[in-house]
């Protein structure tokens, strides 16, 4: 068979793979937003606020960190501010801007990071056995290390 396809069973694995974590994240963050209102991406936000940068980040580190584009942060941001969320201020040094979480945020983010625990907890540490801990990590590690290793590699 080519390498460059996928037979069957191995499409078969993809979509129960992707399917799995689609479900599962579908359903902490439903339960994350009928709670706190905060969508997926205010969580994020507010969370990598306060992890990465103590309570602010530069609103590039920020898009970075999320994996988004300056547009589409910029966008979220000016909606999340409009709730009070997080405040933006421009960097008095240079051209970039900081991204404060508020005391609103804060108090978001603390009441939404129990209720995310918990729905992991029951919609899938609850599930796994100690050896499906142990499997999960260990392709979780060889699945990231060569990712890493094959995005990183130069083109042919």
């Amino acid at each position: 068979m080519n390498k460059s396809e996928l037979n069957e069973e191995e499409i078969q694995l993809w979509y129960k793979w992707k399917g799995s974590f689609h479900s599962i994240f579908g359903r902490v963050i439903k339960e994350m937003s009928d709670h706190t209102g905060l969508s997926e991406g205010d969580y994020g936000v507010l969370d990598r606020l306060d992890l990465l940068g103590d309570g602010s980040l530069r609103q590039q580190e920020l898009a970075e960190s999320m994996d988004w584009d300056k547009s589409r942060l910029s966008h979220h941001l000016t909606r999340m501010e409009k709730r009070r969320l997080v405040m933006r201020k421009p960097l008095d040094n240079d051209r970039g801007v900081q991204v404060i979480i508020t005391p609103t945020g804060k108090s978001a983010l603390n009441d939404a990071r129990p209720i995310v625990s918990m729905a992991i907890r029951k919609h899938f540490l609850d599930q796994l056995t100690d050896q499906d801990v142990e499997s999960i990590t260990k392709l979780a590690e060889r699945t990231k290390k060569g990712s890493a290793a094959s995005y990183n590699a130069p083109a042919p």
